[in-house]
């Protein structure tokens, strides 16, 4: 042990260099209250911030007394754009550090409080410019106010939203209730920013944040009322669904009322596109009191109002219809007012070929439909149908959105047709498919004339580039919905989907190309199985079923080998378990070896990487479906197991090791027992040493691996034959440790101990020719009444042993039988509850068997031992 004066004397060391760096630091960066560096030097300044950041990480306590001229350090290094990015960054990072450890300290707070202000005050920098429209969301404003505006969306995470408008509320009260427009103004704007930057700690404080920009909406001044409607966007974009379960009352008839604006239509399309991002997140029983108005508002700005007010209302009213959407009977009765006007401007508009209303009235037209359903829309499909075949005719550029919406649109028929949407597959398949199949690198003429030109249209082709894979990604998804949708019914289309998808797997460039692809594959063997089933498919297909099994299944496993995002990698294992479930054991001997490596893979990696938070959950999903995936292979595989007995068992050691997570250790246990009950014998004897990890486990306080290790322990006793009973003694004191914990009472543990008593009684039933000291202590702890699965297990248990025993109870007129007797009494007493119909007879039986064998007076001394009510019950059952 090192002496303590050592110890303090190494710290004070510590502390003394800590501070000289301290100094060397600040004379680096400050002098006479000035910044000491300039561009020149800009990598030394650099440096002495992450020293800083290092030591305030380390002694924080060191800062305190140079807090002052830290804190104007950093804002005058954060209030000039021209220092790099890096500089900036780690200004940044120093002041959230230092706001954390020291924010309530008065210095901070005035620091702070100045800061802020100064910010404030920027946004107040506003011109009232009668011709601003609100479509540039402050772009045409003053630069002091769009540097205000950039400044706490930056800081406001650092210092912390909530803390700013906890500890300088009366600088925002004074902004609200000021008389000059601009002062409120600002105030608005500030809480808009807070939001957006801190969602999640904004959530905690929704009266500080939301109610005085929602009261702001009835401001005198349209452009104080306009922020407060976009403020209100915001908070529904960042805060759902809570500040829609707790502000609907306020915010919905406020935004109604907004839409009466006419003499402003920029508040009118603020308020209708506030209402899409309200809408969007609310239940359908927050909006019905209000549907009608709602909906009589949105229909007069589609009358009335110019494009983009039209364009915002067609899109509020297709998310107050998609909220509804699975409450037919709520968005029915607005369905023969709203239907007319949708019909009247998508015609408009594809005659005049304005390709964005037209494509704002398709979306709302056919999400309306949906939600209102196949009754009421049955009549209009025929117009818009053709509409939308008339749109694949007209050959719509490669780039143009138009293209996205029109399958998207197509999606929304096949949902609401089902069935019924059979006679246009052969239009929307080909051009599904089409569209899935694009490639995107981008090549047309105006491309190809230089590279300077090629250079300068950079960003122009980005945007055709991302046109492209979203059309890619909504055939991909139009080709999936309707493989669900139609089942059987698809069968002529699926080995030219399969083709398609399948190489979209993996697919590198669009995440969404590859989940919805992968989502589709147990779409389409279903598709497959059930068109077998009904007798469609005679022999015409390219691929048979288990030929298609064979690779659908090979492309998913591949693409779980690749690095790619945790919740596309869940879909995959997701959509693999699905198709193997479906499957017949189709897969080559090196297929399989290929399978096992992978999930083994995924379950080792799984098991050893540290992670935290939410990222700790996701692979603790992907953990379990990855193991759900190796006992749906050993089911289908169950007569080859043997071969693979060395790989699946490989991943044991590092899953059930002591310090990894119950779910990890279940899902060993698992995969253990899988394997034990289709294997037999022959599985326990490969992965005897397993045993061992087992019995261990029995004796650790934790029920879940308790349950889990005891039931276990019950297939190898069921299965295991002479192997198991080499290891019976060790097995016995694990589960009597079980069974006898002082916790079993508590209902944490009690499926433990069901799980022990059942593996107990398999013991006794599998192992033992003769009653004995085990079965005494199992029939101790009968009946199970508290796990009503394990009960139905162990009384039927009880049932085989009397059964197996019967001679030896009836003629050594054993000490069991009192026992015995009751339980049964007890299992009749409860009905059906603890015990199956088919087990309730045979108890009736076994104790009508007893009652004819057994001496009179044996009979009559153990009713008698009974309670009165039991023994009454168990009298008439048998006179029956």
């Amino acid at each position: 042990m090192i002496p303590s004066d050592i110890t303090m004397s190494e710290e004070k060391e510590r502390e003394d260099a800590m501070q000289d760096l301290m100094t060397r630091v600040m004379e680096t960066l400050i002098l006479e209250d000035e910044l000491a560096f300039d561009k020149s030097d800009e990598k030394y300044a650099q440096m002495a911030f992450e020293d800083l950041i290092e030591i305030t990480k380390e002694s924080p306590h060191l800062m305190l007394p140079h807090i002052n001229e830290l804190f104007q350090f950093v804002y005058q290094i954060l209030g000039k754009s021209e220092f790099e990015r890096k500089t900036r960054f780690l200004a940044q990072e120093l002041m959230g550090l230092l706001v954390m450890h020291y924010r309530d300290e008065e210095p901070v707070l005035i620091q702070t409080g100045i800061f802020i202000s100064g910010i404030v005050s920027m946004l107040e920098n506003i011109d009232d410019d009668p011709s601003w429209d609100g479509n540039d969301n402050f772009e045409d404003d003053s630069r002091v106010f769009v540097e205000g505006v950039e400044k706490l969306a930056r800081f406001a995470p650092a210092i912390g939203g909530q803390f700013i408008l906890e500890k300088y509320s009366l600088l925002f009260e004074w902004h609200f209730f000021s008389e000059e427009w601009q002062n409120r103004h600002a105030a608005v704007v500030s809480h808009s920013i807070i939001a957006r930057n801190c969602p999640k700690e904004s959530i905690n404080k929704l009266d500080l944040l939301v109610e005085r920009p929602i009261e702001a909406i009835n401001d005198t001044h349209y452009r104080v009322c306009w922020a407060a409607i976009n403020a209100i966007e915001v908070f529904s974009k960042n805060l759902n669904p809570e500040f829609q379960f707790q502000y609907y009352e306020k915010v919905l008839p406020a935004l109604t009322k907004a839409l009466n604006f006419s003499s402003h239509p920029s508040i009118q399309v603020q308020a209708a596109s506030t209402l899409f991002h309200f809408g969007k997140y609310c239940t359908s029983d927050l909006l019905t009191p209000y549907m009608d108005e709602i909906v009589s508002k949105l229909l007069r700005c589609l009358q009335r109002g110019k494009q983009q007010l039209k364009e915002e209302a067609l899109t509020a009213i297709a998310s107050l219809a998609l909220s509804l959407e699975f409450f037919q009977d709520l968005f029915q009765p607005h369905y023969k007012t709203v239907m007319p006007h949708l019909k009247v401007i998508m015609m408009k508009a594809a005659t005049g070929s304005n390709g964005m209303l037209l494509l704002k009235s398709i979306e709302c037209i056919t999400t309306v439909g949906l939600a209102a359903g196949k009754k009421d829309f049955s009549d209009d499909i025929p117009m818009v149908v053709q509409t939308l075949i008339s749109l694949h005719e007209s050959k719509i550029e490669r780039e143009d959105p138009l293209r996205s919406q029109v399958l998207l649109a197509w999606g929304r028929l096949c949902k609401c047709l089902g069935q019924e949407f059979q006679p246009y597959l052969c239009v929307i398949v080909p051009r599904s498919i089409q569209s899935a199949q694009l490639q995107c690198h981008v090549t047309s003429p105006q491309y190809s004339e230089s590279k300077k030109s090629l250079q300068s249209l950079g960003d122009e082709r980005t945007d055709i580039k991302g046109e492209v894979l979203k059309e890619k990604a909504k055939g991909c998804k139009l080709l999936c919905t309707s493989a669900t949708e139609l089942v059987e019914h698809f069968h002529l289309w699926i080995d030219e989907v399969a083709q398609t998808l399948v190489p979209l797997i993996n697919f590198d460039l669009h995440e969404e190309v590859r989940k919805v692809s992968v989502m589709a594959m147990p779409k389409i063997l279903r598709s497959s199985k059930a068109a077998i089933e009904k007798g469609y498919v005679q022999g015409y297909q390219e691929l048979p079923f288990e030929n298609l099994c064979s690779y659908i299944i090979s492309a998913l496993t591949e693409a779980l080998d690749k690095e790619q995002l945790m919740e596309i990698q869940l879909t995959t294992l997701e959509s693999l378990e699905e198709c193997m479930e479906m499957s017949e054991p189709t897969l080559k001997k090196e297929q399989i070896k290929r399978f096992l490596y992978i999930i083994l893979k995924i379950l080792i990696s799984s098991s050893t990487t540290s992670r935290s938070g939410v990222e700790n959950e996701q692979i603790e999903k992907i953990h379990s479906k990855a193991g759900d995936c190796l006992i749906t292979f050993t089911e289908i595989y169950k007569a080859s197991l043997s071969q693979f007995f060395d790989q699946i068992l490989s991943c044991m050691p590092y899953m059930w090791e002591n310090d990894r997570k119950p779910k990890e250790r279940r899902t060993a246990f698992r995969i253990f027992s899988d394997v034990v009950e289709k294997c037999q014998e022959e599985a326990l004897k490969y992965c005897e040493g397993s045993l061992r990890f087992l019995i261990d486990a029995c004796y650790e306080m934790n029920p879940e691996i308790q349950k889990i290790v005891a039931q276990c322990i019950g297939v190898s006793a069921s299965f295991g034959g002479a192997i198991f009973k080499s290891h019976m003694k060790e097995a016995l004191g694990g589960l009597n440790s079980i069974m006898q914990n002082p916790e079993t009472l508590h209902p944490d543990y009690l499926p433990a101990h069901a799980a022990a008593v059942s593996a107990l009684g398999k013991i006794c039933l599998y192992h033992h020719e003769e009653l004995n000291e085990e079965f005494g202590i199992w029939i101790s702890h009968l009946p199970i009444m508290n796990d009503l699965y394990q009960a139905r297990v162990v009384h039927n248990q009880l049932c085989l042993m009397v059964n197996k025993f019967s001679e030896e109870l009836i003629h050594n007129e054993n000490t069991h039988l009192s026992k015995i007797i009751s339980v049964f009494a007890e299992i009749l007493w409860a009905g059906d509850t603890l015990a199956s119909t088919e087990t309730v007879n045979r108890v009736i039986e076994q104790l009508k068997h007893l009652q004819r064998n057994l001496p009179p007076n044996t009979w009559v001394s153990i009713l008698s031992s009974l309670v009165h009510s039991r023994a009454k019950l168990l009298q008439l059952k048998l006179s029956a």
